[in-house]
């Protein structure tokens, strides 16, 4: 079968690629790998009329995007939260990590080097004590890190249940 002229192996082969690059952008933190990933394999679907990533394999990393692109909810839940972090504290993570990823262009440095700061620079401006602002910084910091890291889990895993859906699918 051809696709404007691409074949379904080339095509698999283009979007594995693809998704294999797409996992270096986990260094960019306000990359959603997950989504990402899962657009790539969703359209390689499309496609190929489900042919190469199989309805269940869609079933399967539509749900992996969904808990990878929600981790931020769930992780509280175990025990993965910035305790004693102000809202406006994580708030000013975010937007200080788009300011340091502007200011400073090395993505995973200049992003996070900035919400930390700012984290910082907040915290001591609402409770005007430096230690307390740190230990804030670094909680944000810390579950910044770990929501990076399970999103980078959950997208390997779409990455590698769309590489077992075009492998047990390919003939050729």
């Amino acid at each position: 079968m051809d696709i404007t002229g691409v074949t379904l192996p080339v095509l698999s082969v283009i979007t594995l690629v693809l998704m294999g690059g797409a996992l270096l952008l986990i260094l960019i933190p306000a990359v959603p790998v997950a989504a990402l990933e899962w657009a790539l394999a969703m359209i390689l679907g499309a496609l190929t009329g489900f042919t190469r990533l199989t309805p269940i394999g869609a079933i399967v990393i539509t749900a992996l995007m969904v808990l990878g692109s929600t981790s931020q909810f769930w992780m509280p839940l175990l025990g993965l939260r910035g305790d004693g972090l102000s809202c406006m504290g994580l708030i000013a993570f975010f937007v200080g990590m788009a300011i340091g990823t502007a200011v400073i262009p090395i993505p995973f440095i200049g992003t996070l080097l900035g919400g930390l700061i700012a984290v910082i620079i907040v915290e001591y401006s609402r409770i005007g004590e430096m230690r307390e602002a740190l230990r804030s910084g670094g909680k944000a910091l810390k579950q910044v890190i770990y929501g990076m890291i399970l999103e980078f889990v959950f997208a390997v895993a779409i990455f590698l249940t769309t590489l077992a859906s075009v492998l047990s699918t390919w003939n050729g």
